[in-house]
């Protein structure tokens, strides 16, 4: 299924990703650094803020790393503790730009920036604890020209569930147990079901999803992290699963094309659109697309597609970072919104990825309800 060029590519981006972040994440943690030294006048016991600063910086990219080819308790507890402490630093480090800013033009006394670390502890904490919780998100879909028979019939969609060193076995039960509470006709599961990690098993940290209830079945796509290396591992395993896997494909369901593509070879809109010309959609008839990622809107419009549903955005997944997805994804980072012709959906995913928060978005199953 997957080139040698393509797995080439993925190796190279992912090289330029972890040297890029681990740079900036230095640089960044330098201005906290700054901002926290000059705030509680820390002229003592530097060595301790020094290896907090080295932990915070390379902390978590070392330990994504080593997640990546071993697995054990201690690498897990680490991996752990150093994406929570990334989803910290989100906020000391806005704190920290607060400080600095106000600073510059009115002197301020250090209380102030005190009570913005604070905040930023509260905030941090809040998101841990909002991010326990999945909300079911319903929403209605009027399709053109849907058989009667589809009407009132539900899906379900979940996305980025990354199930690995943070999200297990008991966070897939819990999915399947909400899921199934709400009786679907159909279940996708939109990509990034798997976190990446090569050494956890990964039918075995799945296994729950066997138990999902559905009508008319379990439909899945790949996204950029079950790309990541060896992408064989972790299809085997949704094929063990029992989940029917949408690589470049259309299955026909009582009148409706649904339709799934693969996050890699769908990625650039001339490889996207050979693959919807190949795949010879009837324009006439609805269809559904499963796409990871919510890019190339036009490309899939221009194809026939009714409805597209996406997650890979997380929405941001921590509050600033949702104006940063909208921007990119050119305001289609959330949400349930028409392009053109087509209806699109993005969901803010049922996991997430790093740190194990949430601020301004949820973790979301989403109900689609056809009408």
């Amino acid at each position: 299924m997957f080139s040698k060029n393509k797995k080439v590519l993925l190796i190279l981006a992912m090289i330029s990703f972890f040297a890029f972040v681990s740079v900036l994440l230095i640089e960044l943690n330098m201005i906290v650094y700054s901002a926290f030294v000059d705030i509680f006048k820390v002229n003592n016991h530097r060595i301790i803020l020094d290896t907090l600063l080295a932990f915070f910086s390379g902390g978590f990219m070392i330990m994504l790393l080593l997640e990546r080819y071993y697995t054990n308790k201690a690498i897990r507890f680490f991996y752990l503790l150093t994406s929570i402490g990334m989803g910290f630093f989100v906020y000391f480090f806005i704190a920290s730009i607060l400080f600095i800013s106000v600073n510059f033009f009115i002197k301020i006394q250090n209380t102030v920036g005190i009570l913005f670390f604070i905040f930023a502890i509260v905030i941090s904490i809040y998101g841990i604890i909002h991010g326990k919780k999945i909300i079911v998100k319903k929403i209605q879909v009027s399709i053109p020209n849907i058989p009667d028979v589809w009407k009132g019939r539900k899906a379900v969609w979940m996305s980025d569930l990354h199930l690995g060193p943070i999200n297990g076995v008991r966070f897939a039960e819990k999915v399947t147990k909400i899921s199934n509470s709400l009786s679907p006709d159909l279940v996708f599961i939109g990509g990034d079901l798997y976190d990446g990690s090569h050494k956890s098993d990964p039918y075995k940290i799945a296994k729950p999803l066997e138990n999902l209830s559905s009508r008319l079945g379990v439909f899945f796509i790949t996204g950029n992290h079950e790309e990541f290396g060896s992408p064989e591992i972790f299809l085997a395993s949704a094929q063990k699963l029992g989940i029917n896997i949408l690589f470049n494909r259309v299955v026909n369901i009582e009148g409706v094309q649904i339709i799934g593509v693969d996050y890699l070879g769908s990625a650039g809109k001339k490889n996207f659109k050979n693959i919807l010309n190949n795949l010879k959609i009837n324009k006439d008839k609805p269809s559904i697309l499963l796409k990871h990622e919510p890019k190339d809107l036009k490309v899939a419009e221009e194809a026939g597609i009714s409805f597209q549903i996406s997650g890979h955005t997380h929405n941001g997944q921590q509050w600033p970072f949702n104006y940063l997805t909208n921007l990119m994804y050119k305001g289609y980072g959330y949400g349930l919104k028409k392009y053109g012709s087509m209806i699109v959906y993005v969901s803010s995913g049922t996991g997430g990825w790093g740190p194990p928060l949430r601020v301004g978005s949820d973790y979301e199953i989403v109900e689609i309800t056809f009408i």
